[in-house]
Parts: C-alpha cells; sequence; structure tokens
C-alpha cells in the first residue's frame, strides 16, 4: 500500500516545510498566522488530505513560547482529520532544561514533551538537540538527526587552515569532537561559558 505523506509548514519553517515536500512528492499547506497587537497568533490553514501520514514542520527558535504554542496549535487541528502526525521540529527551544540542577527549578523539557503528546503528535524529529537526555521525556517515539556531517562537507569546500572547533559547553562537546574529526582538526569545549576555564581536550575527550 503506498503511504500518503502531507506537509504543514508554520511560520517559523516555511521554506523547510515546502523543500520537504517535494522531496516526497506530498501536497504542502501553509499555515497562515496572523498575530494579534497583544501578541496571540491565530493560526488557520486549508484542507488536509484524510488518512495521511501529517509532518508538521515548524521549528521553535526564538520567539521559542510563539512558535511552541504555534506547532501546538497547528497539531491540535490536524489531529482532527489524520492520527498520524510527525512533528519535525529543528530546533527544539527548552532542550537545555532537561533536568534539575537547582533545588526549585523546573523540568521544563517534561512538560514540553507532554504537551506534544496530548497536542497529537505520534512522532518526534528534531536535529542535533541540545542533549539526547531531553529526548527522555518523551514517551511517543522520537528521532535525532545529526546535520554535523553535511555542515563538514559544505566547510571541507572551503579548505580552511588552522581551523578550531569551539564548543560552548559540554553538552556539545562530542558534536564538536564529531566535526573536528571530519575536519581533520582540533577543538575545544569552553567548560561552563569561562574563558578562563578553557579545557582542550583535542582527541583525548572522557567518553
Amino acid at each position: 500500500m503506498l503511504v500518503k505523506f502531507a506537509v504543514v509548514t508554520g511560520s517559523a519553517s516555511k521554506d523547510l516545510g515546502k523543500r520537504i515536500a517535494r522531496r516526497l512528492k506530498a501536497p504542502c499547506v501553509e499555515a497562515k498566522t496572523r498575530v494579534f497587537p497583544d501578541g496571540e497568533s491565530k493560526i488557520t490553514f486549508g484542507r488536509i488530505p484524510k488518512n495521511s501520514i501529517v509532518l508538521v514542520v515548524q521549528s521553535t527558535y526564538p520567539p521559542v513560547d510563539t512558535n511552541l504554542l504555534q506547532v501546538l496549535s497547528i497539531i491540535s487541528q490536524v489531529r482532527k482529520v489524520s492520527s498520524k502526525i510527525y512533528a519535525i521540529i529543528p530546533y527544539m527551544g527548552y532542550a537545555r532544561q532537561d533536568r534539575q540542577f537547582l533545588s526549585g527549578e523546573v523540568v521544563t523539557m517534561s512538560i514540553v514533551a507532554k504537551m506534544l503528546e496530548v497536542a497529537g503528535a505520534k512522532k518526534v524529529v528534531v536535529v542535533d538537540i541540545h542533549s539526547k537526555t531531553a529526548l527522555n521525556h518523551f514517551k511517543i517515539s522520537k528521532e535525532n538527526i545529526s546535520a554535523v556531517p553535511e555542515l563538514a562537507k559544505y566547510f571541507k569546500k572551503l579548505k580552511l587552515k588552522n581551523a578550531l572547533v569551539v564548543s560552548p559547553d559540554m553538552g556539545g562537546a562530542l558534536r564538536a569532537k564529531q566535526f573536528a574529526s571530519l575536519l581533520n582538526t582540533d577543538f575545544i569545549t569552553l567548560k561552563n561559558l569561562g574563558i578562563e576555564r578553557l579545557e582542550k581536550y583535542g582527541s583525548n575527550l572522557p567518553k
């Protein structure tokens, strides 16, 4: 049986959504957003083919809260015509808040995961999430795609000399290590964002 896809693009990821739709040769429905003076978003979009696997494409890149609420609203509406909804969220907001570091801190990533599930998403796809621990909060299917190999291909073409890969914290250290390895160069990690605590690991990063 031929699988039918449909793509719904949010305001934050129109171009990406259209490119995905073209690649899949699937219909693309643009969610149109109107923002009121008080900051509220009103979302409307056209007909979605029934019984399709619907890919809702919307990054939560800043403004995080606005884009997050929009993707939740879109998924909730799509749920009326399809039970198979994949949330394609390249930048997952609140991924840094995946655990409690200090007493009293809210683990917001846990709340975001629950909201996406309740809205109707059956699977969440992200790109290079800040911490894979954040994905543990999802009870639904989830997938983290790495863009590092493609980025490395691009920078290899530039033939940079004495390039240095820098990770702002330990959360991105493994990605920096992979990126540096593909470019055959060194990398450093800024521990706790303190330049004075600069720690150079090179190829000796503890696993």
